[in-house]
């Protein structure tokens, strides 16, 4: 009996063996080299996209932060500050570049305000002893050296005496008639002060009662008085309104302060602050000017690469108003 035996031809056997040619590795890699390209492509603009949220969020934060203590700065406008003296003044278009400045004024601000003294003159005086109101935390008492004015029943500093430097503090008591007997102090005062009960008696904080303090954008940083609060502020725009019909409703603005302590109205400030992020390479701001109350500009190449956070509200300083 015959038997068949199959053999595998040559030229099959040798195709069985040779592999991947050349051609082929190269198609292999180029494939593989652009799988690799479009998975770091997608993973980097997810990074960079990561990465402008994360610089909004923290612009956003800081810019609060700021925020918090110029509201402050306008809230304490006049805080035991005469009435009929000036203490805002409105500093329009005062900045290089177009941006609004303000001063306010007042016995305290912001972080200043917890130096701030003020009492009361608890019985009537005639003379250059007086007694005011002591209070339990000493932070807040009188001390000799310090410079007091009294003011009148129209928060007017009384003239005289005026300015009145403090020579002697000594603990003492009153007996009220609804709180009982109550911490006081006596003062011995430079000046003699005739005054009724209840006149209010502050300390003068050197750097923002009478200089006053300046809010102002300068090289794009917002600056408080000495102090840098923030940067990447492209603009900051004040507005000042009035209620004309005394309806409770603030119903015209202007962009320079009136003469607020000589009117009976109720009226308020606008502000405006405009921040900005660092320069992003996938990212083209979608407007070429921006406009903020009186204040309008063109933003060039470089600027539109910023994105803009935008804050605004308004403030009436409870302390200014009639």
């Amino acid at each position: 009996m015959k038997k068949w035996i199959v053999t595998p031809s040559h030229d099959s056997w040798h195709a069985a063996q040779k592999g991947m040619t050349l051609v082929e590795v190269l198609i292999s890699v180029l494939l593989l080299t652009m799988m690799l390209g479009v998975t770091y492509t997608i993973l980097n603009l997810q990074r960079a996209k990561a990465l402008t949220v994360q610089k909004t969020s923290v612009l956003q934060t800081d810019a609060q932060v700021s925020l918090t203590l110029l509201k402050a700065d306008l809230g304490y406008a006049g805080l035991a500050y005469p009435k009929a003296d000036t203490a805002v003044i409105s500093l329009n278009d005062s900045g290089p570049n177009g941006e609004d400045a303000i001063m306010v004024r007042a016995a305290g601000l912001g972080f200043e305000s917890a130096k701030t003294k003020w009492s009361w003159l608890l019985d009537a005086a005639d003379g250059q002893i007086v007694l005011v109101r002591g209070w339990p935390d000493t932070t807040f008492n009188f001390e000799i050296g310090d410079t007091v004015v009294c003011l009148d029943a129209n928060r007017l500093i009384m003239r005289p005496p005026g300015e009145m430097v403090i020579n002697n503090v000594a603990p003492d008591s009153f007996i009220d008639p609804t709180l009982g007997s109550v911490f006081a102090q006596r003062l011995t005062l430079s000046a003699h002060l005739k005054g009724v009960q209840g006149l209010i008696v502050i300390r003068k904080f050197g750097s923002t009662y009478a200089p006053g303090l300046r809010l102002e954008v300068a090289n794009n940083k917002l600056v408080r008085g000495p102090d840098t609060l923030l940067d990447n502020v492209e603009d900051l725009q004040f507005a000042y309104g009035i209620d004309t019909n005394d309806d409770g409703v603030i119903d015209r603005w202007t962009n320079e302060a009136p003469e607020f302590a000589s009117t009976d109205s109720k009226w308020a400030i606008r502000y405006t602050l405009v921040l900005t992020s660092d320069r992003l390479g996938d990212y083209t701001y979608p407007d070429d000017t921006i406009s903020i109350e009186d204040h309008n500009y063109v933003l060039n190449s470089g600027q539109k690469k910023q994105k803009r956070v935008f804050l605004s509200g308004v403030i009436a300083p409870p302390n200014l108003q009639p």
